[in-house]
């Protein structure tokens, strides 16, 4: 084909001929979202001071093995204290949250079927204090408000944006506007540990997870992310607080069934 010749083609033609080669190419991606796990083993939560790194780092097996000889149990009956955290910085530095009251209801159920727990209590900054949080500080807070045990729990999200195969036709300009070209996931997976205050031994563990997608045009795509980071923390919370409960109730039976008679 000559250069004259191609200048003849209308525009409407070759701008077919272009989307046509786009779309056998493709423009679709996938990057998987991140795996998300617990991010307490990163924030030094477990330490009372920077000192006490080393000592815990060199325990041998014969202490090990006396830890785990070691039968801890609740002393019931007795309250929850709880701890709500925010990862910041990759989980290095945790802070403590406020519970709202929508969110103390929900915990607040998940302890309802279990005679020998009297309420939840929310651990206050005030309470705490200043200084680095530990998982020894917030014992210590809830020993000041009277609580036999400890739940703390830390939430990680993690939002990933791909391209599909109709990504292709944003080249169009108007496309931007009306192609679902991008697929949008977003997920939330919050983790729970609970502890005895008298010992600092854990007791159980809970988790809980949601995640959730949506596929739209590029230009919505802001808002359809903030969506997705307010429909997926929720849902989380509430399949936390479920799984709370089933390991709440296992610790209460272990407990009434080392009461001596």
């Amino acid at each position: 084909m000559n250069p004259t010749r191609l200048r003849r083609i209308p525009v409407r033609k070759a701008m077919g001929f272009m989307l046509a080669a786009m779309s056998l190419g493709g423009c679709a991606s996938h990057v998987p979202l991140a795996a998300l796990g617990s991010a307490m083993s990163k924030t030094g939560l477990f330490r009372k001071a920077d000192q006490r790194a080393a000592i815990e780092q060199s325990l041998t097996d014969e202490t090990i093995a006396k830890m785990l000889d070691v039968k801890v149990t609740a002393r019931l009956p007795g309250s929850v204290a709880l701890a709500k955290l925010t990862s910041e910085c990759g989980g290095f530095q945790p802070r403590l949250e406020t519970v709202d009251a929508e969110e103390l209801a929900g915990w607040v159920e998940a302890v309802k079927g279990q005679a020998s727990i009297r309420d939840v209590r929310p651990i206050s900054q005030l309470v705490v204090g200043g200084g680095k949080l530990t998982i020894h500080a917030l014992r210590v807070a809830a020993a000041r408000q009277d609580c036999e045990l400890l739940l703390v729990y830390l939430r990680a999200d993690a939002s990933v944006d791909n391209f599909n195969d109709a990504a292709a036709l944003y080249w169009t300009g108007v496309g931007l506007l009306i192609v679902p070209g991008n697929v949008l996931e977003h997920k939330t997976v919050c983790q729970a540990v609970l502890i005895d205050c008298r010992t600092g031994m854990i007791l159980g563990t809970a988790t809980g997870s949601s995640q959730a997608k949506r596929v739209c045009p590029a230009a919505f795509v802001d808002n359809r992310m903030v969506e997705l980071a307010r429909e997926t923390p929720p849902k989380a919370l509430a399949d936390l607080q479920a799984s709370f409960a089933a390991t709440l109730g296992r610790v209460v039976t272990a407990a009434l069934a080392r009461r001596p008679s």
